[in-house]
């Protein structure tokens, strides 16, 4: 019996430095001899527990992930050899699984017609076409990853305080996005670049069965047994307004799309409370309920965070630019965000608490329309640093305007 069954710590401690060792370039049959027994004894929860290790120690993002496969590559038996987490037809996670399943017919479909591109004596024009509408149709697998990145990472977040894996696992969504949209782009060049071309395919078929493998024997099973039941009912409720790849959108009942996280009653006001409970703007005066009905009938995306970096509020406009759902309410703006860009948003935030900066526009063409997004230092009135809001605007009729329009 190895003496790592029962030694959780010697066993991670001996499989980080593993990943660490292998990660940074040192010879991997040498460090599967040091390190087999605790590879012969790893779960899933070992995996998850490493991998947070490893991003806290700051390597590469890039550097990492080409480590983790390497070494994921050699638990894989491991990994494989543990028992199957069973999910009732109605969890969160079962839907997720199903995607996948549909996710995997595409993609061993699509293998055709990478094999006809590489056809010389096939009309390669046309074969790229069938690839383009093939990548398009895998695009759909978005709302799966935005569910993920939305409303399963925060309430993982809540309670696994080791959840930097999902940091990786963002990252690779990201590829995944990247990739696609360069597929589409260099299958509409005249002169078509054969070598590009599966060079991106071979990459984009590699991350979507990674995500996966990862999803459904490592961060599913440890998700299962780390968040509370009534939260995966929550989760469901808030998947509605994202929906679903290649699935119907599951009938919740209807007591069960409230979310149903514990609170106090007093944290709700009632629809009377609503009407009667007067705000003092110094300019003016209104209900609570005109408030709401003015927040979400404002042009604009809002979302608020505290002086704590965390999320405490966002609008709920006809028109959404950007995924939110209640589950990032409490999150720290970090995790809202992919590892690549994290950096912008701590100089941006750390701008704003330090008073050299008030504000910081970004703009970008999103699905055919001009996205104008501000950012705005929240101050009291003494100067003091109380958070930032992130307003988003569509400008794209705004632009095309000439002349004049009078109300009179």
């Amino acid at each position: 019996m190895s003496e790592f069954i029962n030694n959780t710590e010697a066993r991670i401690n001996s499989l980080y430095d593993f990943c660490y060792r292998l990660t940074i370039g040192e010879k991997g049959s040498e460090l599967i001899k040091i390190h087999q027994a605790a590879i012969d004894d790893l779960t899933a929860n070992d995996i998850i527990l490493v991998v947070h290790r490893l991003v806290e120690s700051d390597l590469p993002m890039g550097d990492l992930k080409i480590g983790i496969n390497k070494a994921l590559n050699v638990f894989h038996k491991q990994i494989l050899s543990q028992e199957s987490v069973s999910l009732p037809e109605d969890h969160f996670l079962a839907y997720l699984k199903k995607e996948n399943r549909e996710l995997e017919r595409r993609l061993q479909n699509l293998k055709s017609w990478v094999k006809d591109f590489n056809n010389e004596n096939l009309d390669i024009v046309k074969v790229a076409e069938h690839l383009r509408i093939g990548i398009e149709d895998l695009m759909q697998m978005e709302k799966h990853y935005v569910r993920k990145e939305n409303i399963l990472f925060p309430y993982f977040e809540k309670e696994y305080p080791q959840y930097k894996c999902l940091g990786v696992m963002w990252s690779i969504h990201d590829d995944i996005r990247n990739r696609q949209k360069a597929l589409l782009m260099a299958l509409l060049e005249v002169n078509l670049d054969k070598k590009h071309i599966n060079k991106l395919l071979g990459d984009l078929f590699f991350d979507m069965y990674t995500i996966i493998f990862r999803e459904e024997y490592l961060l599913f099973p440890v998700a299962l047994n780390a968040v509370n039941q009534d939260a995966w009912v929550d989760m469901l409720a808030q998947s509605e307004e994202i929906g679903y790849a290649y699935i119907p959108a599951p009938k919740l009942p209807k007591e069960k799309k409230t979310p149903v996280e514990k609170v106090h009653e007093s944290d709700f006001l009632s629809e009377n409370k609503l009407e009667s409970t007067l705000l003092n703007f110094d300019t003016g005066l209104m209900t609570l309920k005109q408030a709401i009905l003015l927040l979400n009938n404002l042009p604009v995306d809002i979302t608020m965070i505290d002086e704590n970096d965390k999320v405490c509020f966002f609008s709920n406009p006809k028109e959404r630019f950007f995924p939110r759902s209640k589950a990032i309410i409490g999150r720290t703006v970090q995790n809202c965000h992919p590892p690549e860009s994290v950096h912008i948003v701590d100089e941006l935030v750390q701008a704003f608490r330090d008073g050299s900066k008030d504000s910081e526009p970004f703009w970008i063409e999103m699905k055919g329309r001009f996205i104008l997004i501000q950012y705005f230092a929240l101050r009291d009135e003494e100067g003091a640093y109380k958070g930032c809001i992130e307003v988003s605007q569509d400008l794209t009729e705004v632009r095309t305007l000439t002349g004049e329009k009078r109300l009179m």
